[in-house]
């Protein structure tokens, strides 16, 4: 039996003013209105490549208490070991985070107000977006995260080995201890408040089906070959991290978020001056543009599956080697993915005679004064499939190697609240918030091809070794027991999603990203660091097509006016890595006993640069296909000294 008690306080601090000079009133010294929470100037987004200036302050302060008991019984009785036991744990989460939009808020120029380049909306004042959180106290959620298991390891003979099990699981819905939580019916728009009016506390339905069972097989045919094959299932409720919680909806927490259609562009210079402080999500439409952000749950929401499957032969070469080959699957369902509901759709006839985008939002009628709303659902799948080939030569002659190599595939349909990191993937949401299959293609992290070596080699100089066994103490003390290790890693590059970021969709995407139109695949006829994708010029021409064009040789063009890009998922690589660690030392024998243990480490020990993701955007020529960074740091090395006593 066990029990244990965690608490965990983090506290993010409170925005920076880089210059020391702006102030409490660093918006208006920039000629932008509405007063601000903290010192600074909120976020400026200038886009097409250009830093942008200020910060948005996303600021937030976290205390996490978690108490868990847990107990197993294990009983043999001959060929089986039985193996019966529960965890439950209690979750009690006090949390304050202003809002993605952060507490100072950011402004956002993207070029699809009317000069076509973001820069270009900047000097005009034409704003597609802003945006701002709240600074309200922390709110507390809670929950029992409960489970159940039993597995019985049956030993069928001296070859065969049979592992059976089954685990059920239960998580409790969130829930608010002062019920200050809003949800959104999204069929009828009606808002619905936590223990109000016949809803329950959290807001959505429990889910009580969360069976895992799990059967692996080790099976030796023969005395220097084994097979293994396994299967589990396990569930897990996402997290979702703070800013999509029922707490930050209205009357509880205001969050503004202004997407301005195209006709009638923002102007910074208001700022937060027309921005509501506080209100209900069902009150009437305030200004040209509803000004509030919702969030809702669906009310089947439910832990995501995930299947687990492999089998795998290891077969020993020698006494010190053996190689062992792997087919390792995944398949992912009920993934829990952020989704925009409150998606305007398209309007009928040419796009010059649209109706304003934010008329065209699904929950107008009801709730007028609501732009975006960010739906947590479990509906999103993945599927991982991968050939895996591994050999290990343990300590032999002073010699161990261990070398890995992945063959795999892995799709997903998307990537999740928290991304990838140095990627130029797809965003968190779907470019049509009604097409979820749109979506599906390589995961951000599907690098096909993944090498991993390792080794560890004791040079054979000095005492006891096959050369300079005779050294005398002074000599071997220099030039003998001398070791090196090495670590290398290698993979294909990831993918790369082309977008057309400026290209016109009528409030369409208020939050996704637009993607190109893809006519052929792309030719790449020569690469640098600064084109990896090609020249974008040829003959003097651009290689993309204008709007809607396909002229026979481009193989990516800008979509038409009011349309979505029908390029996929990942349709390009970036480039590949390579890093090898390398170190060297020795021990020098003081004593018996005591010794003093040198090493030399070095990262990235042969300088190699691994280049990050290549510009994607083909609105942009300039930047499309131009690498700025790198994935990994310039060699590092380092000197150890330690003494043993």
């Amino acid at each position: 039996m066990r029990i244990g008690y965690t608490r965990i306080g983090i506290d993010e601090g409170l925005p920076v003013d880089w210059s020391g000079k702006l102030g409490a009133d660093g918006n208006a010294k920039f000629g932008i209105g509405g007063g601000q929470p903290y010192a600074g100037l909120s976020s400026v987004v200038l886009g097409n490549g250009l830093s942008g200036i200020g910060t948005g302050a996303s600021v937030g302060s976290t205390v996490d208490n978690k108490i868990q008991y847990s107990d197993n019984f294990t009983l043999q009785r001959g060929k089986h070991l039985l193996k019966i036991g529960g965890q439950f744990i209690r979750f009690r989460q006090n949390r304050y985070y202003a809002g993605n939009n952060g507490a100072l808020g950011s402004f956002t120029f993207d070029g699809t107000m009317g000069s076509g380049l973001a820069y270009g909306d900047f000097l005009l004042n034409l704003l597609s977006s802003k945006g701002r959180g709240a600074v309200v106290g922390k709110w507390g959620q809670r929950h029992w995260l409960d489970g159940i298991f039993v597995q019985d390891d049956f030993k069928v003979n001296r070859n065969l080995t049979v592992n059976i099990g089954m685990r059920w699981e239960y998580s409790q819905p969130l829930y608010e201890v002062a019920d200050r939580e809003a949800n959104i019916d999204l069929v009828t728009g009606k808002v619905l408040l936590a223990g109000k009016d016949g809803n329950s506390r959290a807001l959505y339905k429990p889910y009580y089906k969360s069976f895992e069972p799990r059967i692996g097989i080790a099976f030796t045919p023969m005395p220097k070959g084994v097979f293994r094959m396994g299967y589990a299932m396990s569930t897990f409720m996402e997290g979702t991290g703070a800013n999509l919680r029922l707490p930050l909806n209205p009357p509880f927490f205001v969050e503004t978020n202004v997407n301005y259609d195209p006709r009638t562009p923002g102007n910074i210079g208001i700022g937060f001056a027309d921005a509501p402080n506080s209100g209900s999500l069902a009150g009437p439409r305030t200004a040209a543009a509803p000004f509030y952000q919702g969030r809702a749950w669906d009310p089947n929401l439910r832990p995501q599956f995930t299947q687990q499957y492999n089998a795998s032969f290891e077969y020993q070469l020698s006494q010190t080697t053996s190689v062992t080959s792997a087919y390792v699957g995944q398949k992912g369902t009920h993934l829990v993915v952020p989704h925009e509901a409150n998606n305007p759709v398209a309007g009928t006839g040419p796009v010059a005679g649209w109706i304003n985008s934010n008329d065209r939002r699904p929950l107008f009628a009801t709730l007028p004064n609501v732009g975006n709303v960010a739906l947590t659902e479990a509906s999103a799948r993945m599927s991982y499939n991968a050939l895996q080939l591994s050999g290990r030569k343990r300590m032999g002659g002073g010699l161990e190697l261990t070398g890995f190599y992945v063959w795999s595939k892995s799709i997903m349909e998307n990537l999740g609240y928290y991304g990838c990191g140095s990627v130029n993937a797809e965003g968190a949401y779907w470019q049509d918030a009604y097409n979820r299959r749109a979506n599906r293609g390589p995961a951000c992290f599907d690098a096909q091809s993944n090498l991993s070596l390792g080794g560890t080699y004791s040079l054979p100089f000095g005492r006891g070794q096959k050369f300079g066994s005779s050294w005398n103490k002074a000599t071997d003390a220099v030039l003998g027991g001398w070791n090196v290790n090495y670590f290398t890693n290698a993979h294909s590059g990831f993918p790369v999603t082309i977008f057309a970021s400026s290209a016109n969709t009528g409030g369409r995407t208020p939050r996704g990203n637009v993607r190109a139109n893809a006519y052929r695949p792309l030719v790449i006829p020569s690469q640098s660091v600064d084109q990896f994708f090609g020249p974008v010029v040829s003959s003097g021409a651009s290689i993309f097509c204008a709007a809607n064009v396909n002229n026979g040789t481009c193989a990516y063009g800008s979509p038409d006016l009011g349309a979505l890009g029908n390029s996929g998922i990942g349709t390009q690589r970036a480039p590949s890595f390579f890093n090898i660690d390398m170190s060297i030392g020795k021990k020098f024998q003081v004593t018996e006993h005591q010794y003093v243990d040198f090493r030399m480490e070095m990262f990235n020990g042969l300088n190699h640069v691994s280049w990050g993701a290549p510009g994607r955007d083909i609105t942009n020529p300039g930047g499309f296909g131009q690498i700025t960074g790198q994935v990994q740091n310039p060699r590092n090395i380092q000197f150890g000294l330690k003494y043993q006593f």
